[in-house]
């Protein structure tokens, strides 16, 4: 019971940490609450490249593991 209520309230607490940010920052309600719900809308070119090449990272590395794995 207590593992439920926290996977529940950690995120909770997060989204509203990131909605009153983006309030103090000037944001409208609704603009805030779009940026928690759709993150990708709100990432620039740039850091969407950086997302991209980490997670290319990692699918290589877990792809080595794999072979390493296979061969041995």
């Amino acid at each position: 019971m207590k593992f439920m209520a926290i996977s529940f309230l950690i995120p909770i607490l997060l989204a509203g940490i990131a909605i009153i940010m983006n309030l103090l920052l000037g944001m409208d309600m609704y603009r805030s609450v779009i940026d928690i719900f759709h993150p990708f809308k709100v990432m620039e070119p740039m850091e969407m490249g950086i997302l991209f090449f980490v997670i290319g990272l990692w699918g290589v590395e877990v792809c080595v593991h794999w072979f390493r794995k296979k061969t041995n």
